[in-house]
């Protein structure tokens, strides 16, 4: 009994390989069904899911670009739209900057108040750091009430 349950066991094991094996190399070899992320096999289930998932913005920024047109502050301008229902009585959208090498060399911040709902607001995000020494920008937060 003890060898037929063995045997039963590398059988199950070797059916239950072949089915993953042979699940995972079925999603590489078509490039067009890949979306680059692993294990997704199409695009439309995954986008789908996270439209599902995701609760609507509260704001959206759009048109986002580096202006180092002053040698002595760095500026990141863009429009943010108030997608709440209601007025929004403070809006500030905060950037981090960093140099060549990828470290923190200080922060954009603009904001407004009284921005309606449904309302754009085309901002100026100004950082005191020369522009020749800013290599990229991310978005950190964007905080309204």
């Amino acid at each position: 009994m003890g060898i037929a349950r063995k045997m039963g066991a590398i059988a199950a094991t070797g059916v239950l390989a072949s089915m993953l094996f042979g699940c995972s190399s079925s999603e590489t070899e078509d490039p067009a069904a890949s979306t680059g992320t692993a294990g997704a096999s199409t695009e439309a289930p995954a986008e789908q899911a996270a439209e599902e998932a995701a609760p609507a913005e509260d704001y959206t920024v759009a048109e986002e670009a580096l202006d180092t047109s002053n040698p002595y502050a760095t500026y990141i301008t863009g429009t943010l739209t108030n997608n709440k229902d209601t007025d929004v009585s403070y809006v500030q959208i905060e950037y981090v900057l960093y140099d060549a090498d990828g470290a923190q060399i200080g922060t954009a911040l603009a904001n407004t108040s009284n921005l309606k709902a449904g309302g754009v607001w085309k901002f100026e995000a100004v950082a005191m750091v020369e522009p020749a020494n800013v290599a990229s920008y991310e978005r950190a937060d964007i905080t309204g009430f």
